[in-house]
């Protein structure tokens, strides 16, 4: 089961990930691209939103 700051981080890479493609498909390129930039934007929130909600973990 996860846990809320889990389930948290994984809603917010996915929200993330799909503005991203949504806004890339938007511009008029090509879908992969836009699948690839929303994965890279989910790769990044996955990255940086377990520090912000951690703080002094380290």
């Amino acid at each position: 089961m996860l846990s809320l700051p889990g389930l948290l981080v994984l809603t917010i890479a996915a929200l993330t990930a799909a503005i991203a493609c949504a806004l890339t498909l938007a511009t008029g390129v090509s879908w992969p691209t836009a699948l690839l930039s929303g994965g890279a934007a989910g790769g990044v929130a996955l990255g940086v939103v377990p520090r912000l909600l951690g703080g002094d973990d380290d």
